[in-house]
């Protein structure tokens, strides 16, 4: 049931879209968008390239997403597993390589290599 939920959560996510003016995220960002890239994102190519990973590489989620839709995406990392395990695998080697401080943590992932934190 949690499964078919989650499905049904995420299908019916995707059709929030938001605008954003942010120069690191220039495209129309959705929750499903980050879920998606967050859920699909090679941790192992993310761990080998760490060192490539710069601040440029960082979005705060309030430039991409309103305040609705940054609950919403709460929301559903905190009912999917793949995604809660990628966000805290993405924030840990973040964090060791002195790029997140402790109070900031991945939430999503965007194309190109743009993390999305909170």
């Amino acid at each position: 049931m949690k499964k078919l939920f989650a499905t049904f959560a995420l299908a019916a996510l995707m059709l929030f879209a938001v605008g954003t003016n942010d120069a690191q995220a220039q495209q129309r960002t959705n929750v499903g968008q980050l879920v998606s890239g967050l859920i699909n994102v090679n941790v192992g190519a993310v761990a080998v390239n760490i060192g490539d990973i710069t601040l440029e590489d960082l979005v705060d989620v309030d430039n991409v997403l309103n305040n609705n839709n940054v609950e919403v995406l709460n929301n559903v990392l905190n009912n999917s597993p793949i995604a809660s395990n990628n966000s805290e695998i993405l924030t840990n080697l973040l964090r060791d390589a002195d790029i997140l401080n402790d109070a900031q943590v991945v939430v999503g992932v965007l194309s190109g290599g743009i993390f999305v934190i909170q």
